[in-house]
């Protein structure tokens, strides 16, 4: 009841959700006096596409003001795309920017980083669209929020050069052009409304037709036809993917860069994806003794055929449900004309007596406002995809954690060698778990937790990029740690030698029973009862945040991680009292914040079923009747009947230490004294008197 009150509490004091548009309206002179310090005369009206306002001297445009959110409605490390306002003037120069709406995870709510953020962001001011001055501040100076810094100065940066070539003229041009240029947001079927992107919907009645029309006398097919004529076939859509305004919305405008500057100068693109048992793809491009053809696709254009192989074929992740979806390259010596009309033609193949093949053609020509006629857009500025920027500043810690990994690995490979030997247990389990408290959670910040379990599993559903997975390195390395080991042998590696907030709970816990503080366990039967929390807060977590009755992850403060640990205690009182209180919960029952409200250890454990080994070794005896190993355990993952709940275990190794101690294991003690007696037999003399 205390959780649900607690999270009611936290979903109605959430932050307002942005809007787009009405510029004009959040321009505030606060804002203003960042954005463009120096001080406007005059501003016009908000205006063009995409929209900003002209900052006016003498009644001439000298720089213009923009919202990342209105026109490239970027997100950062939360899916709720944030609002900052910035400037640029005529000469390519970043005049101010300053972030007016943001649903951040680890700066929402945290006004020590909000401050930091401010000054980073007011440090883009004079930096140019190309180049990178030495005076600006590194996206680490957000401690903890890296890639929100990161996201919005990339978000900064790729509107400013939208709004700016759209409003500078660039080199006349003599022929029409394609607009590579200019950008601005529209849905899909915006797209296939103005005629960007079009579809055709084939059945089976007409490729029999088609079939029978062509001479094909029952033939085969490499997909059968359906049972009713009008079932469908395929369904297919294309478009030219090489101007930002079509590829930039079919694919998310990030992604869509990193595609292009892959590409060679002059390239051309076209965009197709398909849905239906029969497919755009086929099976002969993967095969080299076919050439690795793509033999279902081909383009017509003035009497010329286009056909497309193995390295021509770029894969679009994630489009829109689509089932078969990718950009296909047109090389800049092909003589691909994409101002000029284009047909795509899907094949169907008949084999057998009368063999046949029948195309299914899609007509598309560029619509007329993507055409250039009397400019041509500037040169892009070379820019270095967020993600490559991010793993490159952060060598130095990926070598790091990549020991530390090694490190725990080895640990548990060896781990029955290391239990033998009680005071290298401790030495080592107690080290490891001060590096991961000092500098995996406070000094490299990189303290998982439920949020990042939300935005893995929502990012393929909004904008999906590779990029979004990768921007965050020490994250994805753990990440991925975690789920490995948590398939191999469970919840425990994280949650026991990986968790930061963990290890500071565990450390606290020895600090507390060495100073004989009271220690207080629940009976099995209330434990059961209590081990359902963290299943019940994770549940409530992702129900309320992914179907957005939470859209601003208000309820995620239930983990104290963000106070604790990236924050390292800088946050307002009230989550300093709630962190404190846990954390001293814990100085009387071990992890009790781990064992029963954690939602993220409720996700893991969840999971914990489907381990695949069992390392923990027990013995018969166990249970019944020995009972040392259930006391033993600090976190009473052992059961009365001597079963290992491995969902509740951290696998510190304890047990395991007194599963080796044959001074204090009964099991191996009375081995040892059945041993001892046969070794020393009774003396003679005894054996006489006796007889």
């Amino acid at each position: 009841m205390l959780i649900g009150i607690a999270i009611a509490c936290l979903v109605l004091a959430a932050p307002a959700m942005a809007e787009k548009g009405k510029l004009r309206e959040r321009l505030t002179p606060e804002v203003m006096a960042v954005v463009y310090p120096t001080g406007a005369e005059q501003l016009g009206p908000e205006e063009g596409a995409p929209p900003a306002i002209g900052v006016l001297k003498d009644g001439k445009a000298v720089a213009y003001v923009f919202s990342t959110l209105d026109i490239v409605a970027a997100t950062g490390y939360s899916t709720t795309p944030f609002d900052v306002i910035a400037g640029v003037d005529l000469e390519g120069r970043i005049t101010g920017a300053k972030v007016v709406f943001h649903n951040e995870n680890y700066i929402v709510h945290d006004r020590v980083r909000q401050r930091l953020l401010d000054t980073f962001l007011a440090r883009e001011a004079g930096r140019p669209l190309r180049g990178v001055p030495a005076n600006l501040l590194p996206p680490d100076f957000v401690a903890g929020a890296t890639i929100s810094a990161r996201a919005m100065r990339a978000a900064v940066l790729a509107t400013a050069a939208l709004v700016l070539r759209a409003r500078v003229a660039g080199a006349a041009v003599t022929v029409p052009t394609l607009d590579v240029e200019s950008y601005s947001a529209k849905s899909f079927d915006e797209l296939v409304a103005e005629g960007a992107v079009v579809r055709r919907r084939v059945t089976s009645g007409e490729v029999a037709a088609a079939l029978t029309q062509a001479g094909a006398s029952s033939p085969k097919l490499e997909v059968p036809l359906r049972a009713k004529s009008d079932d469908l076939y395929i369904e297919f859509v294309a478009g030219l993917f090489t101007p930002p305004a079509i590829g930039g919305n079919l694919i998310g405008l990030p992604k869509f860069e990193d595609y292009k500057r892959e590409q060679p100068s002059g390239n051309q693109a076209v965009f197709i994806a398909s849905n239906g048992p029969y497919d755009i793809l086929g099976t002969k491009y993967f095969r080299s003794s076919e050439g690795n053809r793509f033999d279902r696709l081909r383009i017509v254009q003035d009497g010329r055929t286009f056909g497309f192989v193995q390295g021509d074929y770029t894969y679009a992740a994630g489009f829109r449900g689509q089932q078969n979806a990718g950009v296909f390259a047109l090389a800049a010596g092909s003589g691909f004309d994409p101002v000029k009309p284009w047909r795509l033609e899907l094949l169907v193949h008949g084999t057998g007596a009368t063999p046949a093949t029948v195309a299914f053609g899609l007509d598309y020509q560029i619509p007329d406002a993507l055409v250039l006629k009397p400019t041509a857009p500037e040169p892009e500025p070379v820019a270095v995809a967020p993600w490559v920027e991010a793993w490159s500043d952060a060598r130095v810690n990926v070598a790091i954690l990549t020991v530390l990994l090694a490190t725990l690995t080895l640990i548990f490979l060896f781990q029955a060698a290391l239990a033998r030997h009680r005071l290298a247990h401790r030495v080592v389990r107690n080290g490891f778990l001060l590096i991961v408290l000092v500098w995996l959670g406070w000094t490299a910040g990189a303290q998982l937790s439920i949020v990042h379990v939300m935005n893995y599993l929502m990012a393929p559903f909004k904008h999906f990029e590779i990029g979004f997975y990768l921007a965050e390195p020490l994250m994805i390395i753990i990440a991925c740690y975690t789920l490995i080991s948590l398939f191999l042998i469970g919840r425990g590696v994280f949650c026991g030698w990986l968790c930061p907030f963990g290890a500071l709970q565990e450390l606290l816990g020895q600090v507390s029973r060495a100073l004989r503080v009271p220690q207080w366990n629940p009976s099995h039967a209330l434990e059961k009862r209590l081990w359902m929390g963290k299943y019940i807060a994770a549940a409530a977590v992702l129900l309320l945040v992914m179907t957005e009755i939470d859209p601003s992850g208000a309820t995620i403060e239930i983990e104290p991680f963000k106070t604790a640990i990236t924050s390292k205690f800088t946050r307002a009182w009230p989550y300093l009292i709630y962190a404190g209180a846990l954390l001293a919960i814990g100085l009387f029952s071990e992890r009790a914040y781990c064992r029963f409200l954690c939602p993220l250890g409720g996700v893991l454990a969840a999971l914990d079923r489907l381990h695949l080994l069992n390392l923990l070794k027990r013995r018969p005896e166990c249970g019944n009747p020995c009972h040392l190993c259930e006391r033993s355990c600090p976190v009473r993952a052992i059961v009365p009947s001597g079963e290992i709940k491995t969902a509740e275990c951290f696998q510190c190794l304890d047990c395991q230490v007194e599963y080796y101690d044959d001074k204090r294991c009964p099991p191996l003690v009375w081995a040892a004294k059945l041993r001892d007696e046969v070794k020393e037999p009774k003396p003679a003399a005894a054996m006489v008197d006796h007889a």
